[in-house]
């Protein structure tokens, strides 16, 4: 009996432990889960950020390039730097002011491949005019901006893409530049239209930037959630190690409530108990009440003698106080 009582208690305890370990699981499963879904959302959140800067980029060029051709062209002076565009065909293409200064008209086209070598230069911006028939040859675009003029004319609005180059990445932006009246007179062709797609802006820079901050993120993010993960659990090693103790204490209580409530079968004469599924009729099955309560309880017995059995049995030692007093 006594070894299936404390075979409950362990179980009890055993049960306990395993419900800890499971809600440990639930915590390190749910902390892994919010570092990878929030380490995708940085990487996404930077894709985007870069996109938008490739987006401001081809947007302004895309205005200027507009302001240039409402202007029917600006002109500067004739230096190394800005000659002649050879691919522009106007008879006031060069012209010389009454002082003599020589200048050269700079149409759209000539003025991005020109801010495109300044941002080059300065910040590390590379920005390419390209067509699928271009006039110029440095406008033939390369295999990546090619596939994506072949998914704007299957409607596509943008593309971007981070490519490995020099031994760093480069974040690669495109969008389209359709025909409209500012084309018709370089490129002007009988089957094109003002729906079609011309050709397109590429705005490449470093990823190298954007790529520091990710790392900074993800390092705050780590260690965000390993301190959460940490906390989490010695919290849960601290409380349920109470909890434990608390249940082993609580079960032992309940265990010795039950071995001794409930009826006791008992000798009315020699007072031994008769063992739970005993045979009444076997001595064997009686023993005394000392034995029966110290194999269930943590009681220790003592021995002594009431007055009344002193009494009995030693009436010469202990006298009867009511006789001694008559």
């Amino acid at each position: 009996m006594a070894q299936e009582t404390g075979e409950r208690k362990i179980a009890t305890a055993e049960q306990a432990r395993k419900f800890l370990l499971v809600l440990c699981l639930i915590l390190l499963v749910f902390t892994l889960a919010s570092a990878v879904f929030d380490l995708r959302g940085i990487d996404e959140q930077y894709d985007q950020l870069a996109t938008e800067v490739g987006r401001s980029f081809y947007q302004a060029i895309n205005v200027m390039r507009q302001w240039n051709f409402d202007q029917g062209g600006i002109y500067v002076r004739l230096t190394e730097g800005t000659l002649p565009n050879p691919y522009l065909i106007d008879p006031l293409r060069e012209v010389v002011t009454i002082e003599g200064l020589k200048l050269t008209m700079i149409n759209h086209a000539q003025m991005t491949r020109l801010l495109s070598e300044l941002l080059t230069r300065q910040n590390g911006i590379h920005l390419h005019i390209m067509s699928l028939t271009p006039v110029r040859p440095e406008n033939k675009p390369d295999a990546w901006e090619q596939q994506a003029l072949i998914h704007f004319e299957q409607g596509s609005n943008e593309e971007h893409v981070i490519e490995p180059e020099a031994g760093a990445n480069v974040f690669r932006y495109i969008a389209p530049l359709r025909t409209n009246d500012s084309c018709l007179p370089c490129h002007s062709r009988p089957e094109e239209t003002t729906h079609k797609v011309r050709g397109g802006i590429s705005v490449a820079f470093s990823y190298t930037p954007f790529e520091r901050a990710i790392t900074g993120e993800r390092r705050r993010i780590l260690i965000l959630h390993g301190m959460f993960l940490g906390l989490g659990l010695g919290l849960i090693v601290l409380v349920g190690t109470r909890l434990v103790h608390s249940i082993g204490a609580l079960q032992a209580s309940l265990l010795t409530i039950k071995r001794l409530e409930g009826l006791l079968p008992i000798c009315s004469k020699c007072k031994k108990i008769r063992t739970p599924g005993g045979d009444h009729r076997k001595q064997h099955s009686w023993v005394a009440i000392e034995s029966y309560i110290a194999e269930r309880t943590d009681a220790e017995f003592t021995h002594s003698l009431c007055p009344e059995c002193s009494r009995e049995l030693y009436p010469d030692i202990f006298p009867d106080r009511e006789t001694g007093s008559q």
